[in-house]
């Protein structure tokens, strides 16, 4: 099925640049076909060029989650991941951190919390929420202070919300509704020139 959707990016998106890299719950054998594609710019764990000015550094590793997904890994090893990243960039003042997990306590990580059976916690009658994002993201943010951070992984948080000079962005979705979220961005100069926000 990814297959059938990547042949279809020629003839939707015929002058575009396609970069994808996977998140915490795509199983390593999509990397295989990502890379096999002719379509598209396979990112993971690397950096790619928007243009002349921009880089993005790529990381879809998460910290732990109750779920035990495929791309996990302690605090430890995913500063290590985000550093060795991040090294590989030209210019860390015009680029963008995309890396699938939010930082930690940014409002854009709140998940619902859970109790030791994984059903959400209830608290004066509402659903409590907690941070869950990474605090190596956090440290790799408020560290070297790219142009624009851009992050998944939190469905339920979507917003913007600034890290020192750095805007840190999540679209959030609604899969179960069958809702997607995204952000139109248009860099310039080094600088955020548009920030849109759609939702489809």
């Amino acid at each position: 099925m990814v297959r059938d959707w990547l042949s279809l990016i020629p003839k939707k998106a015929p002058d575009a640049k396609v970069i994808i890299h996977p998140g915490n719950d795509d199983k390593f054998v999509l990397d295989d076909v990502l890379r096999g594609s002719p379509n598209v710019v396979f990112a993971e764990e690397s950096v790619v060029h928007f243009d002349d000015f921009h880089e993005a550094a790529c990381v879809g590793w998460s910290n732990p989650t109750p779920w035990h997904s495929p791309r996990e890994c302690t605090e430890e090893q995913l500063l290590e991941k985000l550093e060795k990243t991040v090294s590989q960039l030209k210019s860390i003042k015009t680029s963008c951190f995309c890396f699938h997990v939010p930082p930690y306590n940014s409002t854009i990580d709140m998940a619902p919390k859970l109790d030791a059976t994984f059903r959400p916690v209830y608290e004066g009658g509402r659903p409590a929420f907690v941070p869950v994002g990474s605090t190596s993201v956090r440290k790799m943010i408020e560290k070297y202070e790219p142009l624009l951070g851009l992050h998944g992984h939190i469905h339920e948080s979507p917003g913007l919300v600034k890290i020192g000079r750095t805007q840190c962005i999540n679209p959030g979705s609604e899969y179960s509704e069958g809702i997607l979220r995204a952000y139109v961005i248009e860099l310039e100069n080094g600088k955020v020139k548009r920030l849109q926000r759609l939702e489809g």
